[in-house]
């Protein structure tokens, strides 16, 4: 077996000893293919956020916001909340705080509106008015983040502009677009 001069870039693994002689061909056979070995690149820690703005019009938001339930009115301060803070990833610790909600309420408000949205038949091909990340290990910081892209948040605040009820902040000041 050819023996490289890898330095720093060795990993120590455990394996069944039953195994050995097999990783030892395995690693016969790449030095045999010769070739620069390299780890597979790795993907960035987020991705791209996904260009979501523009499936919701404004009408379906607005007709969206008109529920009434406890789980929904969860949802809309939560929407309300990303809304304010476009672009920006807010994890789900974060948002229960500035929401005042329990974790279990804000996941069962989320499954709530899910479950809505798929029995719709208008809402059923637009998905979630929100994006969301569920990290992977490969991520510099573990749980799950949620955004709205400054579109989607300018179209949320310009149909909840047009529902009652709606928090005392002034409407958006382009509320002619969407």
């Amino acid at each position: 077996m050819v023996t490289h001069d890898v330095g720093a870039d060795l990993v120590h693994i455990a394996v069944p000893v039953a195994y050995v002689r097999h990783v030892a061909a395995l690693l016969a056979e790449l030095d045999r293919q010769g070739g620069d070995v390299r780890p597979p690149a790795r993907p960035p820690a987020r991705p791209a956020p996904p260009d979501l703005a523009g499936r919701w019009s404004v009408a379906e938001l607005r007709r969206f916001a008109t529920g009434r339930s406890k789980s929904h009115d969860t949802v809309l301060k939560v929407l309300d909340l990303l809304a304010a803070r476009p672009d920006e990833w807010l994890s789900a610790e974060t948002i229960c705080a500035e929401v005042d909600v329990s974790r279990h309420r804000f996941g069962g408000a989320l499954a709530g509106m899910t479950r809505m949205l798929r029995a719709h038949p208008t809402f059923r091909e637009l998905g979630m008015p929100l994006n969301r990340y569920v990290t992977g290990s490969l991520d510099d910081r573990a749980g799950t983040f949620y955004w709205m892209t400054a579109e989607q948040a300018r179209q949320w605040q310009q149909a909840r502009a047009g529902t009652a009820g709606w928090s005392d902040r002034p409407p958006p000041a382009d509320s002619s677009a969407g």
